[in-house]
């Protein structure tokens, strides 16, 4: 089998980050640490808003354009998940490519609902003039349930890959970004594709930092 390189820098720091802040999320979010959430939240638009432009511009595989959404491969990829046999696709399997844009758009969601949350709640940002109302709260931890069910299904789903398909060494990718196939194929980033990252990268840093240090900002005050 051949080494593939598919993973590119950003594309693994965005993993990481992403899950990063989902985890902060989680573990926060009650009164004493509601500050501490809304600022991961915010973050996650700015990861967001780099991942659905990288999915256009980014390289190979990294595009939604190469997310295997077709029901006939998905159909077909289900009743082959547990079979041993050598996978010569790189990027996203079909089951893996509907959960990750289904994380993707529930995000989304539990963003816009959070900040609706938080402003019915705590008076405060962007949302601050509306009354406060269980039902934005109920609504927000109801995409957030379904993003676990989602995030089981992807750890489900790496764990079948690992035990059933490990000459592809899917799980290391996202560590080291490469994967193994009988293909031989490398991506390889453009100068427009690293100025991309950089900017979002050094944008993803000034927002945190404008949000840590400004106490008058209107997205949390």
């Amino acid at each position: 089998m051949n080494k593939n390189y598919i993973w590119s820098l950003p594309t693994r720091v965005f993993h990481w980050s992403f899950v990063l802040l989902i985890v902060i999320c989680y573990l926060t979010g009650d009164d004493k640490t509601i500050l501490i959430h809304a600022i991961s939240g915010y973050l996650l638009v700015v990861a967001l808003l780099f991942r659905f432009g990288w999915g256009y511009v980014g390289p190979k595989y990294s595009k939604f354009k190469d997310f295997s959404l077709s029901f006939k491969k998905l159909k077909e990829f289900a009743l082959n998940i547990f079979k041993r046999k050598t996978e010569d696709s790189l990027g996203h399997n079909p089951m893996a490519s509907y959960v990750m844009v289904g994380i993707l758009l529930v995000v989304t969601l539990i963003i816009i609902t959070g900040c609706v949350t938080y402003g019915s709640y705590e008076a405060k940002g962007f949302f601050g003039f509306l009354q406060k109302d269980k039902l934005y709260k109920h609504i927000h931890e109801f995409f957030a349930n379904f993003l676990y069910f989602l995030i089981f299904l992807h750890l489900c789903g790496i764990a079948v890959d690992t035990l059933f398909h490990r000459k592809t060494k899917t799980l290391k990718s996202i560590f080291n970004g490469f994967k193994q196939s009988n293909k031989e194929e490398n991506i390889k980033l453009n100068i427009f594709q690293k100025f991309y990252a950089l900017i979002f990268l050094l944008g993803f840093i000034g927002f945190f930092l404008y949000l840590l240090i400004d106490k008058t900002n209107p997205f949390l005050y």
